[in-house]
């Protein structure tokens, strides 16, 4: 039987064009946003049984690359939800730091509370993009 934890998020495309300098910091942010839905939905759909922190870990590295771009262009109404963000991904990581390479159904369960809370958190991002196209 396959576990895969689900964060039943829809997938955004990035539809962009011209450099990244040519952009205002809010057609940043929302690029960022997509991204992480994209990336939320990928963590949320890591194999743990078969796959273990092998592919959680580098899933989780595209979700952190995307707050570290949020934080750098969120503004101040964003901040909070952002850094809420980033303690549920600190969270996961000391799950998976915490596994010593084992995966057990006693700490999949673990993981997958963390990987919920990170796609709960994510949610609350997202109703920061309200003003993206």
């Amino acid at each position: 039987m396959q576990l895969v934890v689900g964060a039943g998020l829809g997938i955004a495309l990035l539809a962009g064009c011209g450099s990244d300098d040519d952009k205002s910091a809010q057609d940043k942010y929302c690029e960022a946003g997509e991204s992480l839905e994209s990336s939320v939905a990928a963590l949320g759909n890591v194999d743990l049984i078969a796959e273990g922190t092998d592919g959680l870990e580098p899933a989780l590295g595209a979700v952190e690359d995307d707050v570290k771009e949020l934080r750098d262009t969120a503004s101040d109404a964003a901040t909070d939800d952002v850094n809420a963000l980033q303690e549920s991904l600190d969270n996961l990581g000391s799950a998976i730091s915490g596994l010593g390479g084992e995966v057990t159904a006693e700490n999949v369960a673990t993981l997958a509370t963390e990987v919920q809370n990170v796609s709960t958190s994510a949610q609350a991002v997202y109703g920061t993009l309200s003003d993206c196209p």
